[in-house]
């Protein structure tokens, strides 16, 4: 398959590389580096990320790790803003501008992240996005013709091997849930490297992870 992961320069996005491209053509996107630059922020930039690349299989995207962290009475519109163009909106136009790019029965693979159900005093500009992420690839699975899938990878804070526990989780671990919503047939799913961490509904309930 032709694979493009944007953010391939990145923790994840390094790991995510080097699991496919064993089997696989992998195309990688940077900001400023990779095999295509863009600016993902930029609905222009994007269109003309896929009219460089052509048809591809699949869009692995794992951006969006610059939102802004500071308490919640610090925040004002500009840090939300920023959140929402970089978490949220950036990973939609893959989708909205790239399907008409990818094959049929190619698929597209988002990330959020677990702030959405483990907030802390500091993430409440990135957290809801993240959330918004889930419910965006959740909602849409249905919608997508030709046999389009979409997924969500939902990583816990990324930490070097030997430093993982319960909350923390490798890259490569992490890099695993990439590959199965590639190469396996699911859609609709958020796939969670919470590191054990149960899942918390909505209604603050936990579930086994």
């Amino acid at each position: 398959m032709k694979i493009i992961i944007a953010g391939a320069s990145g923790r994840i996005g390094k790991e995510v590389d080097k699991a496919l491209s064993v089997s696989h053509d992998i195309v990688r996107v940077g900001f400023r580096s990779g095999d295509v630059q863009c600016d993902y922020t930029i609905a222009e930039s994007v269109r003309d990320m896929f009219e460089k690349i052509g048809e591809f299989d699949a869009l692995i995207s794992v951006i969006g790790g610059d939102s802004v962290f500071k308490p919640f009475a610090d925040l004002d519109d500009d840090d939300y803003r920023h959140g929402f163009e970089r978490k949220f909106l950036g990973q939609i136009s893959f989708l909205k501008i790239g399907e008409r790019f990818v094959k049929d029965n190619g698929s597209f693979v988002f990330t959020s992240g677990f702030l959405s159900q483990y907030p802390n005093p500091a993430s409440l500009a990135t957290g809801p996005l993240n959330a918004a992420v889930n419910t965006f690839g959740k909602n849409t699975a249905s919608l997508l013709t030709r046999g389009i899938r979409i997924n969500v990878v939902s990583p816990a804070p990324i930490v070097e091997p030997g430093q993982e526990k319960k909350g923390l989780v490798t890259a490569a671990e992490t890099a695993k849930l990439y590959v199965d919503a590639v190469e396996g047939n699911i859609t609709g799913q958020v796939l969670r490297a919470w590191g054990g961490l149960p899942i918390i509904s909505e209604y603050g309930n936990k579930q086994n992870n």
